[in-house]
């Protein structure tokens, strides 16, 4: 008489959930550099965007004095960075002359250990401090 096995043994078990919890222990760090490197290109889109209203709202007085970034329905964008979800970024105007502009996108905390504040001037400069 033949005697039918079914199933895994614990042996095998146990292997599979190793194998499994190494490619996850490799996996993870990766992934968390994939989502800190997004929200860093976000950011400097959004800086791109804010240097663009700037220099539509130069055209209408050819001067930046008086405009505003704040998120209000009077600033010229949003002061944050996502516009939706978690905030990852503080945009502010810094400085606003006639013929100069310098935006700052600051992370927020110690998201994504990005220690790195991100800056746009007018002449379309991207620079880190």
């Amino acid at each position: 008489m033949k005697l039918l096995q079914f199933g895994y043994s614990l042996i095998e078990l146990m292997i599979v959930i190793a194998i499994v919890g190494i490619i996850s222990a490799i996996a993870y760090p990766s992934y968390q550099s994939y989502t800190c490197d997004t929200y860093r290109g976000q950011a400097v889109a959004d800086l791109k965007v804010c240097g663009l209203a700037l220099e539509r709202y130069y055209s209408n007085g050819f001067t930046y004095v008086g405009a505003a970034i704040n998120g209000t329905a009077s600033s010229l964008c949003s002061n944050r960075s996502p516009t939706d979800g978690g905030l990852k970024f503080n945009v502010t105007l810094i400085t606003a002359t006639a013929n100069d502009f310098e935006i700052r996108a600051v992370p927020v905390g110690n998201s994504c250990d990005v220690n790195s504040t991100i800056t746009l001037t007018a002449d379309g400069t991207l620079g880190e401090l």
